[in-house]
């Protein structure tokens, strides 16, 4: 009863993302320090590729969205992209995050713009235009000195796309996204 706050439950839908992935996002973290300069460092059961931010989900539309997402993946081939490099948002000397950059392939993209739409209809969210596929490894900046980013380039780390999605926030908890549905989809 000590000025507890309830906060509503945020949801999000996203691709997790296979496990040979934390190896090149442990190898930047390294190289980079970035457990030192940054609060957020993702726990590997939730580094993941994010299709579409949700924010809060009503409960009368929970059952709408699930039939929707279901109708989606059904309509979705598995497919292929690839971990190309590391890159941030903002200015090389302090970014507000740093990420592992993911091949926009068209399947992927098709995908999330059929996604983010029918969401955006569900739920009532603004429509968002931009999509940049990425797995973020840090965030939130808790140094203020400068750094020195840039952007790198790998060979292509092959990743495979069976499926997505909707994940629960729990920002206390580590890993903090639990699955609430997952849709695979269709076997090529």
């Amino acid at each position: 009863m000590g000025g507890e706050l309830n906060l509503a439950q945020h949801y999000f839908i996203g691709i997790s993302i296979a496990q040979n992935v934390v190896d090149i996002a442990e190898h930047f973290r390294e190289t980079y320090q970035l457990r030192e300069k940054y609060k957020v460092i993702p726990h590997a059961e939730d580094l993941h590729i994010t299709m579409r931010y949700i924010g809060e989900l009503r409960d009368d539309h929970k059952a709408s969205l699930s039939y929707e997402l279901g109708k989606i993946a059904k309509d979705h081939t598995c497919f292929t992209t690839s971990i190309t490099g590391l890159s941030f948002f903002g200015s090389p000397s302090g970014p507000r995050v740093v990420f592992l950059s993911v091949d926009a392939v068209s399947a992927l993209c098709d995908l999330q713009r059929r996604i983010a739409r029918r969401t955006e209809k569900i739920v009532g969210l603004e429509r968002s235009i931009r999509f940049l596929p990425h797995i973020t490894i840090a965030k939130k900046r808790k140094i203020l000195d400068k750094m020195q980013f840039i952007k790198e380039v790998i060979p292509p780390v092959p990743i495979e796309i069976n499926g997505f999605t909707l994940f629960a926030i729990h920002p206390g908890k580590s890993p903090s996204y639990e699955t609430i549905m997952y849709f695979p989809l269709k076997k090529s």
